[in-house]
């Protein structure tokens, strides 16, 4: 019952809250699956075809960092439930029992309960409600349980100088909304990496696919050259030197198959870490993944540095956090400065007694009440003073941080550019070289039979053409993973509101990211929330 009420409020919390940072509302769930996909290979022996979009499914499934990531961001709207709970009305009660007497003369038993309740303003206000009623009863004498008088109270507290302002009572409150706006934002960048990684993670696999494909191809083609250059040389067309490189190449070749299946176990063997799968489980990948990739016709984004640039500040979730950290950090310094101020507090008290033996009939005859003013002059303030320099220094820390974080992000941005079109024109010389092995793979061979070359050219030519198909694998998934990490840099893939998915095709955002104000009631129940940047 409390973790069912417990997850109302929080999901409630964070759905307003994504509204706010994403545009729309998400739901969230950090229960994990009573069956997953990780149960069922460990208690079957299951094998799979996973593609891409099937991987990432798996990944928000079955991931464990992923799920770090939902319960960091359910705990920290659990925390503004705490905080939100220091402004509501709050109730109290019980009750109690004591027994005692003087030697073998006389005892008693009392018997008491009380009611209560406070709330407390973000103007300072306190205001405690009391109702206390007790019962007695003589035990050596056998008399009947009665009542004394009960008693109903009122306590209004209200600083007058410090504790006065708004920003310095709520300032816990605020910094608890601001940290679920702060994690969602973290979340919505760890859900975008994550996705990036899972994906150049299957094209690594995929090209390790494709790579031993290809060898096993190379090997097949000089397995019939050695064929065909032993039936020369028993022939007498060719000399026992030619015929043994032919068939040095061919266990050369036989080794790279063997390595090339190596690697794609030990990929396959990581990719299933990645996913949280148990790494004994057999999956079976697509490897029409990259032949998507090829046949799309990947171009590169056209676009400058500056401008580059200024979209990424414009849209990052981290960067937004690093200027509201600033904010947050120069909060807390008028937070201190109201800590250095001496304190006045206005304090009254009303209190009704009843009737004996009458628990709810009050006597408003006998009223009494109390109003005075507490003074703290602000003689000793060593520790608040520490505590007001410790702020200020830290506001320029933060400060330092978010010039930091933006220098980061000005050169990781640049980078990415130029890497995005590096990996293209790199593409671009692959393909041509391919091509020109192809035409001399098949030239050679041709001038052999011919007796115009020797087994060595064909052989170079052979390893050339491997190479060279062995690189336009590589310059395509590199120009690929290139093209995806620049977009995360800008910030600009979209997640489905569940799970990892997003747009293949990667539409580039058209502007920086809108952000609405909360509204009262969004995260707050008290008043309207500043919000990030408001």
């Amino acid at each position: 019952m409390y973790a069912d009420e417990a997850d109302r409020q929080v999901y409630s919390i964070l759905e307003r809250a994504s509204r706010h940072v994403t545009g729309e509302a998400k739901t969230f769930d950090v229960v994990r699956p009573e069956s997953t996909l990780r149960q069922q290979l460990l208690e079957e022996d299951l094998e799979i075809e996973l593609d891409l979009q099937g991987a990432l499914d798996v990944a928000a499934e079955n991931s464990r960092s992923f799920q770090d990531q939902k319960e960091a961001l359910y705990l920290a709207a659990l925390a503004l439930t705490t905080e939100q709970h220091d402004f509501a009305l709050r109730w109290g009660g019980g009750g109690g029992a004591t027994a005692a007497g003087v030697g073998d003369d006389s005892a008693g038993l009392t018997l008491s309960d009380d009611l209560s309740s406070s709330i407390e303003s973000v103007a300072g206000t306190r205001i405690v409600f009391n109702f206390v009623n007790t019962f007695f009863r003589s035990l050596t004498s056998g008399g009947d349980l009665s009542s004394l008088p009960s008693i109903l109270s009122l306590d209004i507290t209200q600083p007058l100088l410090a504790g006065l302002n708004p920003v310095v009572n709520r300032n816990q409150l605020t910094q608890a909304e601001r940290n679920v706006v702060y994690q969602i934002r973290g979340f919505e960048r760890f859900r975008v990496s994550e996705a990036v990684a899972i994906v150049s993670e299957y094209w690594r696999v995929a090209q390790d696919i494709q790579n031993l494909a290809s060898t096993e191809a190379s090997y097949e083609s000089v397995r019939l050259d050695r064929q065909r250059s032993d039936a020369l040389f028993d022939a007498g067309r060719s000399d026992i030197n030619q015929r043994d490189q032919a068939r040095n190449q061919e266990l050369d070749r036989e080794n790279a198959v063997i390595i090339a299946k190596n690697n794609i176990s030990d990929a396959e063997d990581q990719f299933k870490f990645s996913l949280g799968l148990p790494v004994e489980s057999r999956i079976m990948f697509d490897v029409g993944e990259l032949d998507n990739l090829a046949n799309v016709g990947l171009e590169p984004i056209e676009m400058d540095e500056a401008e580059a640039v200024d979209l990424a500040l414009s849209r990052r979730y981290d960067y937004r956090t690093a200027l509201d950290r600033v904010e947050d950090s120069a909060r807390r310094i008028i937070v201190a400065e109201d800590m250095l101020r001496s304190s006045l507090d206005f304090r009254s008290v009303i209190a009704v007694p009843t009737d004996p033996g009458s628990p709810l009939d009050f006597d408003w005859s006998q009223i009494s009440w109390s109003a005075g003013f507490d003074l703290d002059l602000a003689l000793d303030k060593l520790i608040e003073r520490n505590a007001y320099r410790r702020a200020l220094i830290d506001l320029d820390a933060a400060m330092r941080d978010r010039e930091e974080l933006e220098d980061q992000i000005t050169a990781g941005v640049r980078a990415s550019l130029r890497n995005m079109n590096a990996a293209y024109e790199s593409y671009l010389i692959e393909l041509q070289t391919q091509t020109l092995s192809v035409q001399r793979v098949e030239s050679s061979k041709a001038l052999l039979e011919a007796g115009r070359a020797i087994q060595r050219d064909v052989n170079e030519a052979q390893d050339d053409l491997l190479d060279s198909q062995l690189a336009v694998t590589g310059a395509l998934v590199g120009f690929a993973v290139s093209r995806l990490n620049f977009v995360r840099d800008l910030e600009g893939i979209v997640i489905e509101p569940r799970g990892l998915r997003f747009d293949p095709a990667l539409p580039l955002p058209s502007g920086p990211r809108e952000e609405g104000v909360i509204t009262k009631g969004a995260l707050s129940e008290d008043q309207v929330t500043q919000g990030s940047g408001q």
